[in-house]
């Protein structure tokens, strides 16, 4: 099951990336169906509680979500991540004050020794 609030965060966002940053139809779906990962990876915790989470969003897309999934999309799924958890804590700071900008920007990083599996 999803927290809701997660998936109203996820709207939001693509909402201010299309307004704002003026994001095409297809560059805000491509971001969805990124985020959709970030949303799985979370369940039914709220994002403000995500750096508990056991398994790295990383290792979790390697496991269970996109298997055959290229290293370049694997990539552009993490970046779009990050940039979401970086709006998020920039738009809701006391909400979000326990997720530390250090652990957002690692997000992105892929260990040394994991491979993709095409």
């Amino acid at each position: 099951m999803l927290d809701r609030q997660n998936y109203l965060k996820v709207k939001l966002f693509l909402k201010f990336a299309r307004e704002v940053h003026g994001r095409s139809s297809l560059q805000i779906s491509n971001d969805f169906e990124h985020l959709k990962a970030l949303l799985l990876w979370a369940g039914s915790q709220p994002f403000g509680s995500v750096p508990t989470i056991n398994t790295s969003l990383p290792d979790f897309l390697f496991q269970k979500v996109e298997k055959g999934l290229d290293q370049a999309e694997l990539q552009s799924i993490l970046n779009t991540n990050q940039r979401f958890l970086l709006w998020v804590k920039a738009m809701f700071p006391i909400e979000f004050q326990n997720i530390r900008l250090n652990w957002i920007l690692k997000i992105s990083e892929i260990s040394e020794g994991k491979e993709v599996i095409i």
